[in-house]
């Protein structure tokens, strides 16, 4: 069995990552990839690091890509300094029989004689040093011949996925689109549990009042008021929530901005938008006016904030894995003032006792009003009820532990 090793911080693992992880198992003849991730540096911060347990997580869920990728917490779960030779012997040790290979950039090559224990190194594995630049080939295999160990030392240009962990973690920050740069899994994660985010410490550069006058201009009046009772809605269940409550109602009264659009104009937005819109979605027309409002608020207010934008996108259709800051736009839609449905105040009670439950009562409601309606139900609606299912689920099997102790 050929087995690479690739070791990195992957803080978060990238589709680049994957990429080269996929690409080297082809180039290379690799059976199988261990991405292991290095010890979190003393020096960075927390916003700017992720827990070990975190790295962990992202990596299982972007390596369910393909059978040929695995994790290893190796390095993760010793005390000592993680030099590259520890994890090599580890490997030894795990797999005796196995060709070893060791994933390196071409940098790092550079500079492999000045590695601890890079003779003992080179003994057990053979490198794979991968180059992004074919410019680079000719002083790669003049420094693998210096070394004298060439033929331990396979060389390849890969094309690169341009992208980088820190300016991930920037547009995180700066809560603008990352989501193309990761797997939509490692994307729910990071949203879901509020990971590189500086969320709250910056000042909301939006102002409702301008916003305010183009509603009290654009929409009727009952939709208009609608409006602002959700966007007071959203507010106190962010307070509740401790959640940003002067973003929570922007986004609330921003929720319906293109309710009352024309058709044609509704559809020309959903077209242009950008997001990834399901069939379902686009066949019902009651459903436009969500997706075309995140398109409009950001092309016509300038709005960058990912979390408000998905807020507006999915707050009629509600997705897996939402933002605090969603859920409290979805529910809040659900339970302002002027709703008089059949079980609005069990609902309100809820919203503001259990968010998880809260949260899986109203897909709920909104599953089984489709189909009473004869109505297709879009694929993040179902996922959305599932993924709040479990949760509910686990919350409850939890609870119940906690009482049997």
């Amino acid at each position: 069995m050929r087995i690479g090793i690739y070791g990195g911080s992957f803080n978060p693992v990238h589709n680049g990552h994957i990429h080269l992880a996929l690409t080297a198992a082809e180039e290379f003849g690799l059976d199988r990839i261990y991405l292991v991730p290095s010890k979190k540096s003393p020096h960075r911060s927390s916003d700017e690091y992720a827990s070990d347990k975190d790295r962990i997580e992202m990596l299982r869920l972007a390596c369910k890509v393909s059978n040929k990728l695995e994790v290893s917490s190796y390095e993760l779960e010793n005390d000592r300094v993680s030099y590259s030779v520890y994890t090599v012997r580890h490997f030894r040790e795990l797999f005796p029989d196995a060709e070893l290979f060791l994933l390196v950039g071409s940098d790092m090559l550079l500079s492999f004689d000045k590695w601890f224990c890079y003779e003992e190194i080179l003994s057990q594995v053979e490198l794979c040093v991968v180059s992004r630049n074919e410019g680079d080939l000719d002083e790669l295999h003049r420094y693998a011949e210096k070394l004298g160990k060439s033929d331990r030392i396979h060389i390849s240009c890969v094309a690169p996925v341009e992208v980088s962990s820190t300016e991930i973690r920037k547009k995180i920050a700066k809560n603008k689109n990352f989501s193309c740069y990761l797997d939509k899994n490692v994307v729910q994660y990071i949203t879901m549990r509020g990971l590189y985010s500086f969320r709250g410490e910056n000042k909301l550069y939006y102002n409702p009042d301008e916003k305010k006058k183009y509603l009290k201009e654009h929409l009727s009046a009952k939709r208009y008021n609608h409006s602002l009772n959700v966007a007071a809605e959203c507010r106190k269940l962010a307070v509740k929530y401790n959640e940003d409550p002067d973003k929570a109602y922007f986004a609330g009264l921003l929720h319906d901005v293109c309710k009352e659009l024309p058709d044609k104009e509704q559809k020309a937005l959903v077209e242009k938008c950008g997001f990834a819109v399901c069939r379902e979605e686009l066949e019902t027309r009651s459903l436009w006016h969500a997706i075309a409002g995140a398109s409009f608020i950001k092309t016509e207010f300038g709005v960058e904030d990912i979390d408000i934008l998905n807020a507006v996108r999915f707050h009629t259709v509600g997705r897996a894995g939402m933002s605090r800051l969603e859920e409290i736009v979805y529910l809040g839609d659900l339970i302002s003032a002027d709703r008089d449905y059949k079980d609005v105040d069990r609902m309100r009670k809820l919203s503001y006792s259990n968010l998880n439950e809260a949260m899986l009562e109203a897909f709920a409601y909104s599953v089984k009003s489709v189909v009473k309606k004869g109505g297709l139900v879009p694929i993040c609606t179902a996922e959305g009820y599932n993924f709040y299912t479990r949760l509910h689920t686990e919350e409850r099997s939890s609870n119940l532990k906690r009482g049997l102790k």
